[in-house]
């Protein structure tokens, strides 16, 4: 049983170690809901230069601008308005349009069902849970739950205000962190592939913050070449600093 329990977790977190490109997550970790409500901004601060990016558009009224950096990443920052909407929902059409772009497709994992039978291991402890039904598994571990099926793997974990999802299958990997709280919103998407196809982008995805009832600042970007999201590429510590100098006092 306790190699079937490792094996369980080794598959998983092979399958995002293999499946899943290079991608700085911890540079684009969206940032905590609490603490005192940001600005309501009318316009946005955009510099000419942001560490590896570089301003190659701005928009008369503000709410706009553009950048590229030196490997040819592009970056959209934009002001974006609610109007009563939730952050998720207005992010809605921003995140379709990304998934027409990537070659990434989340197919779902299909959780194991109540009284499931065949060839089955089970361990059930405090804080830690783990059942495998012909070689698809689910694991449970301090709020933290892994679903596979031998192809695709999903992860995800709710810790109060913070949701986040890991999706990692033979296309790529699919990164959904949002932290949506009483006064304060932040939230990221990135679909990744390490993988060479006809699909116009390797990575894109956003990074969003701002007040919960907005506007919001986001941050799109894109990515044709090789989809590594580290210092050698484009570094979401810029993406990140570009959004926060926005709320600065």
């Amino acid at each position: 049983m306790r190699a079937a329990v490792l094996g369980i977790l080794g598959v998983s977190a092979l399958a995002l170690c293999a499946c899943m490109p290079r991608v700085n997550v911890d540079a684009i970790e969206a940032a905590s809901s609490s603490g005192p409500a940001l600005p309501v901004l009318a316009k946005l601060d955009c510099p000419a230069h942001e560490g590896s990016l570089e301003r190659t558009a701005q928009a008369a009224d503000g709410r706009s601008c553009d950048y590229v950096s030196d490997a040819g990443e592009t970056v959209r920052l934009s002001l974006v308005a609610l109007d009563g909407r939730s952050p998720q929902a207005a992010l809605a059409a921003t995140k379709a349009e990304l998934q027409a772009l990537s070659p990434v497709r989340v197919r779902p994992v299909r959780p194991l069902q109540p009284g499931e039978t065949g060839e089955r291991s089970d361990v059930d402890m405090p804080f830690f849970h783990v059942h495998e039904v012909n070689g698809r598994s689910e694991v449970s571990i301090l709020g933290v739950h892994v679903h596979d099926d031998g192809q695709e793997t999903e992860v995800r974990t709710n810790h109060g205000l913070k949701h986040t999802v890991v999706h990692a299958g033979p296309d790529g990997a699919e990164i959904v962190a949002d932290d949506v709280g009483r006064r304060n919103a932040s939230l990221v998407y990135v679909l990744a592939s390490d993988r060479r196809s006809a699909a116009p982008y390797q990575a894109v995805g956003y990074v969003a913050k701002g007040p919960v009832g907005g506007p919001l600042v986001v941050a799109e970007f894109r990515a044709k070449g090789g989809a590594h999201f580290d210092h050698d590429h484009v570094d979401h510590g810029d993406v990140g600093r570009l959004i926060d100098r926005n709320f600065r006092d």
